[in-house]
């Protein structure tokens, strides 16, 4: 009898199990990582082949098919985007990246192919249709998906998905911006958190694949074709440290609008969810259609790239570049804070763009600047932007680098990275991605360990703390004996009648108190406050005579938690990569 296709494939699986685990995911990962570039480019071509046939086509029409199509365009691309992704991966809503790290550190990697499946089409429609919104967080999650989903299939464990899911994303990002030593950087920063970790030949293989594929199906062209640039003048030196404040402060205004915006959102229960993106998605609409009527150009719908290279070139005037920034930014806000189905690299790039732009254009009113100048200021506000709002400094710097081509801008880029990062660090505790995940009640602390021992041990005890131990509040024999026999704990705080903590009752002397008939002996209990240091609360274990502390309110003896010793091993455990890497 002829064997069946499913046994065929069932039978190349069995095979493939049997080549060893290291061969077998090298092979894995340059293999997927081409197949996943694949996906991600034909991301981008479905997303551009929908806005050309949208907002650029109506823009041919005149004024009044313009405004009518337009609106029906994001509307109607929301709705249908809401509806896939509500109906078939609801983890697939938003930008991509945050639940991307949620997964890579919660779930092992692990994501669904429906999950790529769904942000495909959600945010290719999204963006297609108008939406004020980008595809780089997109590609992070759909690259993530695909290779972890696929990897799932030929046999590898939930446990081993990890290198899978960060390479995914890398070789995704690569193909989309055609930008491979950002998606390595990017990942490793944002994703893994650490420059150093060992997933970093995994990352790079998938990236240089990805890379490869779009070289091949797109071409080796920057996403932002520029002349030749030459040295900046001393002007346009001067004048990068002003762009770089600006831009930054632009997008520290971008980072709490989307935060307020959220918020708000969600406190609209009049309004359901369903129709939350949509509505979002008529800021875009009044905003764009009104920045198109004033100005003549379309950047305020969808990626904008075409407007950010028309402002590098030096063909917009400092109103104009005004006017689509704020356009822009209000835009941007709203379909973020509306759980649009797309990313903000591209708006953030625009927005630094134009702000680089406008200042760009005035003050060459006043002073002699060469092209190179006003070039190089509307890229310096790009990586500044950028850079304020997602906080992984060399990704921004990379960025630029690969999507101009320019090697001559790198001086003013790090400048303006360094302008950058001190106004958002003292405007903004905190990155968008950090503050949007404790708005979804997480704790970064606990969800997104730190990826090295110093970090680590600056941490807030809290981080480490059991907050439901168990309490003796007796030492009554029969109710100790009944409390020992049903719990495997070691220690126990025991609390006195008016709530405050006697001391710490070891399992073995509570066994010999009740084997020889007496009242147990209690260790001094030793205090740390939630907000003290992993550090301190390290010190104090080793101090502790039964390894043993009490977290809470040692002024009042009020008992909030415990550490253990199992805690903080656990805690130490997300400092090392115990999977199998190339």
């Amino acid at each position: 009898m002829k064997p069946s296709f499913t046994d065929a494939l069932a039978s190349l699986k069995a095979r493939w199990l049997t080549i060893p685990t290291s061969a077998r995911q090298m092979v894995m990962l340059a293999s997927l990582g081409i197949f996943t570039g694949l996906v991600a480019v034909a991301f981008h071509i479905v997303s551009e082949w929908i806005a050309h046939h949208t907002y650029h086509a109506l823009a041919e029409y005149g004024t009044a098919w313009f405004i009518g199509g337009t609106l029906a365009s994001v509307v109607i691309g929301s709705l249908l985007a809401t509806w896939i992704v509500r109906r078939f991966a609801p983890q697939a809503g938003g930008g991509g990246v945050l639940p991307t790290k949620l997964a890579f550190w919660k779930d092992f990697g692990e994501m669904p192919a429906s999950t790529a499946i769904a942000k495909f089409a959600g945010s290719a429609l999204t963006m297609g249709s108008g939406v004020s919104l980008g595809p780089e967080g997109p590609a992070v999650q759909i690259g993530a998906a695909t290779l972890s989903s696929t990897a799932g299939f030929f046999g590898v464990a939930k446990q081993r998905r990890r290198i899978f899911s960060a390479a995914g994303s890398a070789a995704a990002l690569a193909a989309v911006f055609n930008a491979p030593l950002t998606a390595i950087t990017f990942v490793l920063e944002e994703i893994v958190g650490d420059l150093n970790s060992r997933l970093l030949g995994g990352i790079l293989l998938a990236a240089v694949m990805g890379a490869l594929v779009s070289h091949a199906l797109i071409g080796n062209q920057p996403a932002f074709q520029v002349a030749a640039l030459s040295e900046p003048g001393w002007r346009g030196v001067l004048l990068c440290p002003l762009v770089a404040l600006v831009a930054a402060g632009a997008g520290i205004a971008f980072h709490k609008g989307a935060l307020a915006a959220r918020l708000r959102f969600r406190g609209a229960n009049w309004l359901p969810a369903w129709a939350q993106p949509a509505t979002g998605a008529l800021g875009t609409w009044v905003l764009g259609g009104a920045a198109f009527l004033y100005t003549g150009h379309l950047g305020v719908f969808g990626i904008g790239y075409a407007d950010i290279t028309a402002c590098i070139d030096g063909r917009m005037t400092w109103s104009i570049a005004l006017v689509l920034g704020i356009a822009k930014l209000g835009a941007t806000i709203l379909a973020v804070g509306a759980g649009g189905c797309g990313g903000i690299f591209a708006p953030n790039l625009f927005l630094g763009a134009m702000c680089g732009g406008a200042i760009a254009a005035g003050a060459s009113r006043f002073m002699p600047l060469t092209h190179s100048d006003q070039a190089m200021l509307v890229m310096s506000g790009m990586c500044a932007c950028l850079g304020a709002v997602i906080r992984t400094p060399i990704t921004c710097i990379l960025l630029i680098f690969e999507v101009t081509h320019q090697f001559v801008i790198v001086p003013l880029l790090l400048l303006a990275t360094l302008v950058s990062q001190l106004v958002a660090r003292r405007l903004a505790k905190e990155g968008l991605y950090e503050e949007m995940l404790r708005q979804n009640g997480e704790d970064p602390h606990h969800v997104l360990p730190p990826r090295d021992y110093k970090r680590w041990r600056e941490l807030p005890a809290g981080t480490i703390t059991c907050f439901k131990p168990v309490v003796i509040e007796s030492l009554d024999q029969d109710r100790l004996k009944a409390l020992i026999d049903s719990d495997s704990h070691e220690r126990f705080p025991v609390r006195n009648a008016d709530g405050s903590i006697a001391g710490i009752l070891t399992r073995q002397e509570a066994a010999d108190s009740l084997a020889q008939g007496r009242e147990p002996r209690l260790a001094k209990a030793l205090w740390v406050s939630p907000h003290d240091s992993v550090s301190k609360a390290q010190k104090l274990l080793v101090e502790s005579s039964v390894n043993f502390i009490c977290v809470g309110d040692y002024r009042q003896n009020a008992l909030a938690g415990v550490i253990t010793l199992h805690d903080l091993l656990r805690g130490q455990q997300g400092l090392g990569e115990d999977e199998d890497v190339i």
